[in-house]
């Protein structure tokens, strides 16, 4: 298991994978009917079909796609923030 979390290299297909689910995200984010706190599950389950069906079906192919995932929910996640903080430098 330690081999497994220290030898984890961030794969060009990770990298994919988590720009398509920062799309998928924003897509899932207009919907009316999805509430916010369901998107991560949906996106964590899109990734993990993605990679078993692709890469194949093993305990790292699932630890890249909560990598992905969770890789996807911090960019979006900085973004947003990032913007944040700037409206609220202008207004003061």
């Amino acid at each position: 298991m330690e081999d497994l979390l220290f030898n984890v290299d961030v794969t060009p297909h990770m990298i994919y994978l988590s720009l398509i689910l920062l799309v998928l995200g924003r897509a899932l984010k207009e919907l009316p009917f999805i509430g916010n706190w369901t998107i991560i599950w949906i996106l964590l389950v899109i990734s993990i079909i993605i990679n078993f069906v692709f890469v194949d079906f093993s305990f790292a192919s699932l630890f890249e796609a909560i990598i992905s995932t969770s890789l996807a929910v911090t960019l979006h996640q900085t973004y947003k923030q990032t913007n944040e903080g700037v409206k609220m430098i202008r207004k003061t």
